[in-house]
């Protein structure tokens, strides 16, 4: 008997072996990303009271980004990020970080932009962070990539890493700026002084330029904006610059350039003044004129008198 019993048991071994043979053969056979079922994606979810598989997550859009310098936006220390859908359908930007050795981290920054599709692209004014100059005003910009965090039209959300283009002239000349006013900072301290009326109803004034470092400081050329002119004698004859460690004083006169409302309604930069700063022998480094307040309302008024404004 106690044979017959052994006898038994093996019968069933062998079947319970063969029957989950049989099922690790089925399941090659259902074919490469099914599931347990044999379903074609294998990453649907079934609902439990239906028995209705779900559609899986979907798959992460097709995006790229360029960087770009829009003459709207001329704020310092942002680029434009110019996304183009090349899907059919919308896709949500919620937010952008610029990931690159040559501009501080800042992290993701936040958005809520719709890109439609079908190859339609969305700018998106981003920040970078302070520049890293190994190479001071001639430093080059690394390879760099805008990571997009998006939703598609199921509520998925996706991280897209839309690689820039490398070499990037966009980034290049926002790095080199920004390194130039490091360079600047480092080395000068400028200061736009009090403003007064001249007979012909101009403004003038003077612009100091106090080395901190012992640097030959000086100036080549200054620019107004789009409704003032900025204008200085002496630098029409010949560059202004003085002895290691001298504080140079630069004379300037400001004039009304345009005096129509819709160009000084929508002027984005109406003090955006430039002077081109010399530091010893090096290139002269394009730089912004700082407004204060004060000299703002006087120009403001000098503006309304030359134009004939009463109101």
């Amino acid at each position: 008997m106690r044979w017959v019993r052994i006898g038994v048991i093996g019968l069933f071994l062998l079947a319970a072996c063969g029957a989950a043979l049989g099922g690790s053969v089925a399941g090659r056979d259902a074919g490469p990303g099914t599931g347990a079922e044999g379903d074609a994606a294998g990453d649907g979810v079934e609902d439990p009271e239906t028995g209705v598989e779900a559609a899986g997550p979907s798959a992460p859009p097709d995006l790229t980004a360029t960087a770009e310098i829009r003459r709207s936006f001329m704020a310092p220390g942002s680029v434009t990020v110019a996304v183009t859908n090349h899907g059919d359908a919308p896709v949500r930007v919620t937010g952008v970080e610029l990931v690159s050795d040559s501009f501080a981290p800042l992290g993701v920054q936040e958005f809520d932009a719709e890109v439609p599709g079908e190859d339609r692209t969305r700018d998106l004014l981003t920040a970078y962070g302070e520049a890293v100059c190994p190479d001071g005003v001639d430093s080059t910009a690394a390879p760099s990539t805008a990571v997009l965090h998006v939703e598609t039209e199921d509520g998925a959300a996706h991280e897209v890493a839309a690689e820039l283009s490398y070499p990037n002239g966009t980034l290049d000349r926002l790095l080199r700026e920004a390194c130039a006013a490091q360079a600047i900072a480092a080395a000068t301290a400028i200061e736009l002084g009090e403003l007064t009326a001249a007979a012909d109803g101009t403004l003038e004034g003077g612009l100091t330029l106090r080395p901190l470092n012992g640097a030959a400081v000086g100036a080549t050329e200054v620019r107004g904006s789009v409704i003032f002119t900025v204008e200085s004698a002496p630098l029409a004859d010949a560059p202004l610059q003085g002895d290691p460690g001298e504080t140079v004083t630069v004379p300037l006169v400001f004039d009304a350039f345009r005096c129509e409302g819709h160009a000084v309604g929508d002027a984005k930069q109406p003090f955006g003044f430039t002077v081109w700063v010399l530091l010893d022998d090096a290139d002269p480094i394009p730089t912004p004129i700082t407004v204060p307040d004060a000299q703002r309302e006087d120009l403001w008024a000098m503006l309304d008198d030359r134009c004939g404004r009463t109101d």
